[in-house]
This record gives structure tokens, sequence and C-alpha cells, in this order.
């Protein structure tokens, strides 16, 4: 019951969440340029690059919420594990989406 101010130190689902945002934005960053322009002088930005962006806040938003639902320190530890099955290299978290 104490207020935000009274909080000493972040938790690891606040401090892995901000890492994702971070990611997220990292990820975007360099297709903002592309928005700004569409809403500057009204070019329309292609398609492809409002569904890739969408598509990487969206999976943003997956990963946070799988962080946020993690029941202890060791479901946030195996979200980002790598493991390999059959050659195929994944973490449950997973990865972001790919602009092709």
């Amino acid at each position: 019951d104490k207020s935000v101010g009274d909080v000493k130190e972040e938790g690891l689902k606040t401090i892995k969440n901000r890492m994702i945002d971070n990611q997220c934005a990292g990820q975007l960053a360099p297709s903002d340029w592309r928005v700004i322009r569409e809403q500057e002088t009204g070019s329309a930005m292609d398609s492809g690059w409002k569904t890739w962006r969408g598509n990487v806040r969206t999976k943003c938003n997956s990963m946070q919420t799988a962080i946020t639902n993690a029941a202890d320190t060791a479901a946030i530890e195996t979200l980002f594990t790598y493991t390999t099955t059959d050659g195929v290299t994944s973490r449950p978290l997973g990865e972001f989406p790919v602009k092709e």
C-alpha cells in the first residue's frame, strides 16, 4: 500500500518491461521518419511499413504481458532462455518481427 514514490528499488518485471520498451523503440526508430513525413506532408507511408510497425508494437505488448504474468523470477528467466529443438533455436518470449 505504498505510493510509487516510496519504492526504493524497481522490481525485475519493471526492469524487463522497460528493456522490452527500449528494444521496441530501437526497432521502430529507423522508420520513424516515414511516420513524420506522412504527418507533415500527407505523403502516404507504404502499407507494408505500417503493418510491420503495428506488428512490432503488438509483439512488444505480448512480451510485456508474458513478463507481467510470470509467477516468479524462475518463470521470467524461462521466458528469456533460448533452447534448440530440431535445429530451431527459440525462446518462449519470441522475437520481434523482421521487416522484409
